[in-house]
């Protein structure tokens, strides 16, 4: 049980060691799989202090049966002893007129005494099993005490892995703000048409209202690479009413954009965000979040994990 509780305390001193990921860069998947240790760490303090709390319980039993067990000893040799007070010379003095022999005599003398000294051995017996016992459950004591500060540690240090992952996956939800750094977009007065724009991207369409997007954002700075029109499939690329813009400079990389391609992701889909009325936006994906102007920022994932399908690799819009 002991080396159970130190295995515990262990494991939550490890969990405690463990880098903090929010401190820099906060990693959602990092902290979940620290999450993961810590509610099995948790697990593992409960089952240690059940098993310490049933040893507790046990040894409560054991003493108060042997605490019974002593009381009804010191009581039966109590009546003996009252017994030889009272009756025993009388009977002593029977045996010794009806002994026959010598070996008689002596024989009944004995047997008197030997059940005065039998009684007196079980309550000795009972009252060294009691010692033992109060030992036991005395130093038992610091193993309940043990097991319980481990559990509270673990149940701390999973809060604590839980409130910095809320924290994370709120500050994610949050998504891009501010202007983009970058000069507002002027508004569009043109009508929304179907897909009737030749798509400067590829040999596609777009609409009025998307191509006017497509020249607004060059007109705004954001150069990098760039692909609307795409035949197939569900969504508003087929319609002419999308544009996907890369977060490197050259094209759509298949790996998350960090550094100044993340920044770069971030400024465009902020940027999209605080022109989304004039321009018409309906929707903006970056970074797995997903933005409309009637619900915010929250969270999004894609259908298959990569770069494409989070958008951690560009940024999406999509034109009313």
């Amino acid at each position: 049980m002991r080396h159970k509780i130190l295995s515990v305390l262990l494991l939550v001193a490890l969990l405690a060691l463990l880098p903090a990921p929010a401190a820099a860069e906060p990693d959602e998947e990092t902290l979940e799989a620290d999450l993961t240790a810590a509610i099995a760490a948790v697990n593992d303090a409960q089952a240690a202090v059940d098993d310490a709390d049933a040893r507790a319980a046990e040894l409560a039993a054991q003493i108060t049966e042997t605490q019974a067990r002593l009381a009804e000893l010191q009581t039966d040799l109590n009546d003996y002893a009252l017994y030889l007070h009272t009756e025993g010379d009388l009977q002593q003095t029977n045996a010794i007129l009806s002994s026959e022999d010598t070996q008689d005599l002596i024989d009944a003398m004995t047997f008197t005494g030997f059940l005065g000294q039998e009684r007196a051995a079980l309550l000795a017996d009972a009252g060294e099993i009691l010692t033992q016992l109060e030992a036991e459950q005395a130093a038992h004591a610091d193993t309940v005490a043990e097991a319980a500060a481990a559990l509270e540690d673990a149940e701390q240090a999973q809060e604590d892995l839980e409130e910095q992952l809320d924290e994370l996956r709120a500050e994610e939800a949050a998504g891009p703000s501010g202007d983009g750094g970058a000069p507002g977009a002027g508004d569009y007065n043109g009508g929304d048409g179907g897909c009737t724009e030749d798509d400067p991207t590829t040999s596609g369409c777009l609409t009025p209202r998307t191509l006017n997007m497509y020249y607004e954002t060059k007109d705004a700075g954001f150069d990098h690479y760039v692909s609307c029109y795409r035949s197939g499939g569900s969504g508003e690329h087929p319609l002419g009413r999308a544009c996907d813009w890369a977060a490197d400079a050259s094209g759509f990389q298949d790996a998350d954009a960090s550094g100044d391609d993340k920044a770069y992701g971030d400024q465009l889909a902020a940027w999209y965000v605080n022109n989304a009325d004039a321009l018409g936006v309906e929707y903006v994906i970056w970074y797995r979040q997903f933005w409309s102007s009637g619900g915010g920022w929250r969270s999004y994932s894609g259908q298959d994990g990569t770069p494409a399908g989070d958008h951690t690799n560009h940024v999406h819009v999509s034109m009313q």
